[in-house]
């Protein structure tokens, strides 16, 4: 996996990147997203990252250091003792993206490996301790409540800002979605053992991004490639890894010309695109209006928080025990 560079302020990232491009910098690493799920776990120490993972001591220092750098991470000392490594706010911020991916997970991954278990991996069940009921995370819409498909969202308006929603909300919004169902095309499992399809597209920040330049609508080479900015050579490998993944498939148009589609395991990366965006404009592009994403049932631009299923209440961040 590439090394990322850490981000330490929003001044440092270029005004043509969108805040989940820029949350990707700083967490499109496979070892990076492994030592944060083991920090939401309680660990602390380079001992306790070295039994858990089995990373090398190189390259735990390194991702350590962009952690702590990018203001993901704060290293605490006490009294001599070995340093510890806490999550900032920005880091415990990060519980409703493990969430997604948990989530994502269990429909397409890991839960669906039973010889790939190890330490670090996903819980097989998550609690919410205010009802006391096992449950599905479900993902709603602040503004009107209901549950949040990709096939009913667009991108928001290039013409309009966000600021301005309440004109074009209600029966005047635009009804365009960006998304159409995908085929049930037997591509959405791919040919990759299901423990390594999640770390490896949103652990690989190309994958990640090219990803989520899909869920913008860019469909042809040419296109992601002025997107991402992106060498021919590596944009090649992307798109034939995620393909290879089940993430992506190609459709011709215009005779023979191609275009990259997400399957039904592509679309269902929704919500952690969704996540990284919401990270990304918090932390990193506060003003960010090119991430804006209307939901098209009421016309706002949307805000997504995730909901238990048993007794339908709003999720924090201390109301979910993974079992």
């Amino acid at each position: 996996m590439q090394a990322t560079r850490p981000l330490t302020s929003a001044a440092e990232i270029a005004p043509s990147v969108t805040s989940a491009q820029a949350a990707i910098g700083v967490l499109g690493d496979a070892w990076t997203l492994r030592i944060l799920r083991t920090v939401f776990r309680g660990q602390r120490r380079h001992s306790d990252f070295l039994a858990a993972l089995g990373v090398s001591r190189a390259v735990l220092s390194d991702r350590l250091g962009k952690l702590t750098a990018a203001g993901v991470l704060e290293r605490r000392l006490s009294d001599g003792a070995h340093p510890q490594y806490w999550l900032s706010e920005s880091g415990l911020d990060l519980w409703s993206l493990f969430l997604a991916m948990w989530q994502w997970e269990s429909d397409w991954g890991t839960a669906q490996d039973p010889d790939s278990w190890a330490p670090d991996l996903p819980r097989p069940q998550l609690t919410h301790t205010r009802c006391g009921h096992a449950m599905r995370p479900d993902l709603r819409c602040t503004a009107c409540r209901a549950h949040v498909s990709p096939f009913e969202t667009q991108a928001w308006p290039q013409a309009r800002a966000p600021a301005a929603q309440s004109a074009v909300s209600g029966a005047g919004a635009a009804r365009a979605p960006l998304f159409r169902r995908a085929r049930s095309d037997g591509a959405a499992h791919g040919s990759a053992r299901p423990a390594q399809r999640l770390i490896r597209v949103i652990g690989d920040r190309w994958n990640s991004a090219v990803v989520a330049a899909a869920f913008r609508g860019t469909r042809q080479f040419a296109r992601f490639q002025a997107d991402l900015q992106i060498a021919p050579g590596q944009l090649s490998a992307r798109l034939q890894e995620l393909q290879d993944l089940g993430i992506l498939r190609t459709q011709t148009y215009a005779g023979s010309r191609l275009q990259y589609r997400l399957t039904r395991a592509g679309i269902a990366l929704f919500p952690i695109t969704l996540e990284l965006m919401r990270w990304g404009q918090r932390w990193l592009q506060p003003h960010d209006t090119a991430a804006a994403v209307q939901h098209l049932p009421c016309g706002e631009a949307l805000q997504a928080r995730w909901h238990c299923s048993a007794c339908k209440l709003e999720l924090a961040r201390e109301t979910v025990r993974f079992g």
